[in-house]
């Protein structure tokens, strides 16, 4: 039995290269599905576009203590994008810590840090759009409870829209 099982693995030999014998082995390949527009992200979290709810801002506190007001455009358990004046000076991968208050039947104060991955325009010409992802500051409740506050919205959205 044993002479039938070294007969089944390949033998490695200097020519014969791991990579090689692997792809054998595993001939797929793993393909992540991209989107056609390079503007739109892909988060791994439920995300909530605010366009057609009651605002929701943030405060920004950056290195030097400086508070930036942000309308929270969008929002997920891993970032959020939002909109600032123009006037605020931030550049790309600064480090920001994110106030904001969750409006559950009890309303929660999130904090945490994040980093800034893009600044745009967007069209916007007395405003910036920022995008923010958040660090490992949450934890998985805080994280369980903004799924819950965007799954309980998204729902609200599509009874109001049956009822257009």
């Amino acid at each position: 039995m044993f002479s039938r099982l070294q007969a089944a693995i390949p033998v490695f030999t200097e020519d014969l290269h791991v990579d090689r014998w692997v792809k054998k082995i595993f001939p797929w390949k793993m393909n992540r599905k991209r989107t056609a527009d390079a503007s739109l992200d892909q988060r791994e979290c439920y995300r909530l576009d605010m366009k057609h709810l009651p605002p929701l801002d943030a405060t920004l506190v950056s290195e030097n203590g400086a508070n930036i007001d942000l309308g929270i455009l969008n929002l997920s358990a891993g970032g959020l994008c939002g909109k600032i004046a123009l006037s605020v000076p931030l550049f790309k991968n600064q480090w920001l810590t994110v106030l904001f208050v969750l409006p559950l039947e009890e309303p929660l104060l999130m904090k945490t840090s994040a980093c800034l991955i893009a600044i745009e325009s967007n069209g916007h010409p007395d405003c910036r759009i920022l995008r923010l992802q958040f660090s490992g500051g949450l934890d998985d409740q805080q994280k369980d409870l903004i799924h819950g506050f965007i799954v309980t919205k998204q729902f609200e959205l599509i009874k109001r829209k049956r009822e257009w």
